[in-house]
């Protein structure tokens, strides 16, 4: 079985299964991406491609803590494969094509000013540097994070919870967004479909939600195989494709907006808008 670098296993002793994300399908096929148990299949049904077994939500906000992990897991790559990561970097052509691409300036095609919300927030750091005008709001697992966030959210008139993000839009009115954004998060949730539920609900209508996560479906997975850098067990848990990032928002109600150069295969990310029809 190829060799996927990620976290060990040994870590946790908690897992949870899960169907299907997008269709709730029971069937799937395996795929060779495994390290240790933790291994990712594509549903029959749907062809979503995802984790079915994950490590259980609070671990995910403490042993599991992307932050914590990512720049250790960044420099392992690169020692195990310099060259590799060289071609990797060289890859991504779109960001030189069109410049880099934020998630806040998604939004400010939308909306000039009104509340943000930033599902997987981290620290806040992102959102207070980039969203100054806007009232900002975030919701993320890790207590010491959300604190952070909580602190430099209030400066701008909002605040920062600390919860499971389907729990965390429970506790805003409907209708109390004017956008919303999920940078680098969609990977990382266990019920992706439910956040994008709830998430509907609580955008007023018009609103707008900016989203990038991992292609399955670039050039450079293809290339790299096991050692494709969006590969990160065991916290990324689901690996969209545009259309079933398409399907999966569509399914809900929204409008979604992929352009040609927010899908390249040149691209590790693909990006989406999705709109709460008026």
């Amino acid at each position: 079985m190829d060799e996927v670098i990620g976290l060990s296993s040994s870590e946790t002793s908690r897992v949870e299964t899960r169907n299907c994300p997008l269709c709730e399908g029971q069937r799937a096929r395996g795929l060779s991406y495994q390290r240790d148990e933790w291994r990712i299949v594509q549903c029959e049904r749907c062809s979503f491609v995802y984790m079915p077994e994950i490590p259980v939500l609070d671990e995910v906000g403490t042993t599991f803590e992307w932050s914590q992990s990512f720049a250790a897991e960044t420099a392992r790559r690169r020692k195990a494969s310099p060259l590799l990561s060289r071609i990797d970097q060289w890859t991504r052509i779109r960001t030189r094509m069109f410049g880099r691409r934020t998630p806040i300036n998604d939004v400010k095609r939308f909306i000039a000013r009104g509340r943000v919300l930033d599902l997987g927030c981290g620290n806040g750091s992102y959102l207070a540097s980039a969203g100054q005008g806007f009232e900002l709001y975030g919701i993320d697992i890790s207590p010491a994070l959300t604190r952070e966030a909580d602190r430099l959210f209030r400066a701008h008139g909002g605040y920062a919870v600390c919860a499971p993000c389907t729990k965390g839009l429970e506790l805003f009115e409907p209708n109390f967004f004017d956008a919303a954004i999920l940078r680098s998060y969609l990977e990382h949730e266990p019920d992706p479909r439910g956040v994008l539920t709830n998430l509907f609900s609580a955008l007023r209508p018009n609103g707008v939600a900016v989203i990038k996560v991992p292609n399955y479906v670039s050039w450079n997975r293809y290339l790299r195989g096991p050692k494709w850098c969006g590969f990160r067990f065991p916290d990324h848990v689901n690996y969209f494709t545009p259309a079933t990032l398409r399907q999966m928002a569509e399914d809900i109600g929204y409008r979604v907006i992929i352009r040609w150069q927010d899908r390249l295969p040149t691209d590790d990310n693909v990006w989406a808008v999705l709109q709460r029809p008026a």
